[in-house]
C-alpha cells in the first residue's frame, strides 16, 4: 500500500476508534456491498477495476464466511477491513480528482487537500445506507461529463466490442473532465478538437459558435478563467515572436509594409519611430528592440472585438478579419488565441446577462464604438467562466459516442500514464 493511501488508512480507523466499519461477525454490512457493487463496476467510470484489487477484494470479502479459530477469523476480517477501505479511498479520490496528476500525468495521492480530503469523506459517507450514490456524487456534474459518462455505461452494457474498441478514448477524456474545477451553473465552452465555443447554461447549450485553435507549432492551451471584460476596436500589440518571425523578414524586403498594414513601430521608450530610419537588414532577432503595435481598422487581426479572461499564456478570444476560414474543416490555424466566428452574438449575450433590462443602451455604445472607430472597454460585473479543453471523445450531439481529431497529439501520453498507473499499482499489490 502506498504511503499515502496507508496514511489515509490510518486517518480513517483513528477517526472510528479502529473499531470495524464495514464488517460484523455475520459478514459485510449493508453500506459495505454497496461500495463493493461500485468497485466492481469501475470499468464503467473509465476505470480499472485491478487498481482496486477487486478480484483479491472479492476472496477477502469470501474468507469471512469460512470457519475456524477466532484469531483466524478476525485476522480475515481485519484484512478484509484495510483492504476495503484503501479501495474505496482510493476510488473516490480517482471519481473526484482523477487518476493523474495533470501537470506532471503522474499518479495522484489520496492525501487531502484543501479540496478534497479523502478519509473525511468516508467517515461522514460510511453512515449512509445507500454509500454507492455517496461515490457517484463525487463526480464532476459537467453536461459533458454526464453525457460522456452516460454514452459510455450504454455501450458497455449493449456492444462488448465496440467498448473495447473505446475504452482508451473514454478513459483519457474521463480523466481530463475529472481534472478541471467544479462547474459553473452557465459558462463558456472552448472544445479544441471541435473547433466550437459553446454558451452553456446547466444541461443545455444555448448557443454554438465556430473558431479557430492554434496550429500545432502554437497549440492553444487549455485554461479554467473568467472573462472579465471585453473591449471593442482593439489595439492589437504583436507578439515578440509573430514580430520576429513574421514581421522582420518583411521589414527587410520593404520597411512601408507597416504603414500599408496600420501597423506602428516603437522603441524600448515607447516613442514612436519611422521604420525608413532602421536599416533592417542588420537587424537580427537577437538586435531587435522594437515592439510594434496594429491600430484598429478593418485588417486589425484581432478585428472589432477582443474577450480577455486572466491566464498565464496571455491568450483571449478575439474576432478576425479572416472570415473565410471559418468554412474550413480543420480549424487549428492561429498563433494560439482563439478566433471566434460570430463575436457580436457573444459580446451582446454577455451584456444582456450583465446588465439585464439595462443591455440594450450598453449594446449601442458597443455598436457607437465599432462604427466610430474608437476603443471601448465593457467590464463585466459578473465575470463568465470559461472552460479551453481538450476533449477527443464526447456525446455531447446524442446518445452516441463520437470521437474527434487528436489535433496535438496530446491522448497517448494520457493513455500511457493511466496504464503506467495501473501497471504500477499492480507491482506494488504484488510485493
Amino acid at each position: 500500500m502506498p504511503a499515502a493511501l496507508h496514511g489515509e488508512v490510518l486517518r480513517f480507523y483513528t477517526g472510528v476508534g479502529f473499531a470495524p466499519s464495514w464488517t460484523s461477525e455475520k459478514g459485510l454490512l449493508p453500506a459495505a456491498a454497496d461500495g463493493v457493487k461500485l468497485l466492481h463496476r469501475a470499468a464503467e467510470f473509465g476505470l480499472n477495476p485491478a487498481d482496486y484489487k477487486v478480484q483479491d477484494l472479492a476472496a477477502n470479502l469470501d474468507s469471512l464466511a469460512v470457519a475456524g479459530s477466532p484469531e483466524a477469523r478476525l485476522q480475515r476480517r481485519v484484512a478484509a477491513e484495510l483492504h476495503l477501505t484503501s479501495a474505496l479511498l482510493k476510488l473516490a479520490s480517482h471519481l473526484r480528482r482523477g487518476r493523474l496528476q495533470p501537470a506532471t500525468l503522474q499518479p495522484a495521492t489520496c492525501e487531502p487537500d484543501s479540496v478534497f480530503d479523502g478519509a473525511d469523506w468516508l467517515l461522514r459517507a460510511r453512515r449512509s445506507a445507500q454509500l454507492g450514490q455517496q461515490l457517484l456524487r463525487l463526480q464532476p456534474t459537467t453536461r459533458s461529463y454526464v453525457r460522456l459518462q452516460w454514452a459510455w455505461q450504454k455501450l458497455v452494457r449493449t456492444d462488448t466490442a465496440a467498448a473495447r474498441k473505446l475504452s482508451g478514448p473514454v478513459a483519457v477524456n474521463l480523466e481530463r473532465l475529472r481534472w478541471e474545477p467544479r462547474g459553473d451553473s452557465a459558462y463558456l465552452l472552448v472544445n479544441i478538437p471541435a473547433y466550437t465555443l459553446q454558451i452553456v447554461r446547466g444541461p443545455a447549450v444555448v448557443r454554438s459558435f465556430r473558431v479557430i485553435v492554434g496550429g500545432v507549432p502554437t497549440p492553444t492551451p487549455e485554461v479554467y478563467s473568467h472573462v472579465r471584460f471585453f473591449q471593442t476596436s482593439p489595439e492589437w500589440k504583436v507578439p515578440r515572436s509573430i514580430a520576429l518571425n513574421e514581421i522582420l523578414p518583411r521589414l527587410r524586403r520593404n520597411p512601408a509594409f507597416l504603414a500599408a498594414n496600420n501597423y506602428v513601430l516603437y522603441n524600448q521608450q515607447g516613442q514612436q519611430i519611422s521604420p525608413h530610419k532602421v536599416n533592417w537588414k542588420q537587424i537580427t532577432p537577437e538586435t531587435f528592440r522594437y515592439s510594434i503595435r496594429q491600430a484598429a481598422c478593418c485588417d486589425n487581426a484581432l478585428g472589432n472585438v477582443v474577450f480577455r479572461f486572466p491566464n498565464a499564456h496571455d491568450i483571449f478570444v478575439h474576432d478576425t478579419p479572416a472570415r473565410k476560414l471559418f468554412s474550413a474543416p480543420r480549424r487549428a490555424l492561429s498563433h494560439g488565441c482563439i478566433r471566434l466566428e460570430k463575436p457580436f452574438q457573444l459580446a451582446a449575450f454577455l451584456l444582456r446577462r450583465d446588465y439585464g433590462e439595462q443591455a440594450p443602451r450598453h449594446i449601442e455604445r458597443m455598436w457607437d464604438s465599432v462604427y466610430g472607430g474608437y476603443s471601448k472597454y465593457f467590464p463585466l460585473r459578473n465575470p463568465m467562466p470559461i472552460y479551453i479543453r481538450y476533449l477527443t471523445c464526447h456525446a455531447d450531439n446524442g446518445p452516441t459516442l463520437q470521437t474527434l481529431p487528436d489535433v496535438y497529439q496530446r491522448d497517448a501520453p494520457v493513455l500511457q500514464a493511466l496504464q503506467q498507473a495501473s501497471q504500477e499499482s499492480t507491482a506494488a499489490a504484488a510485493r
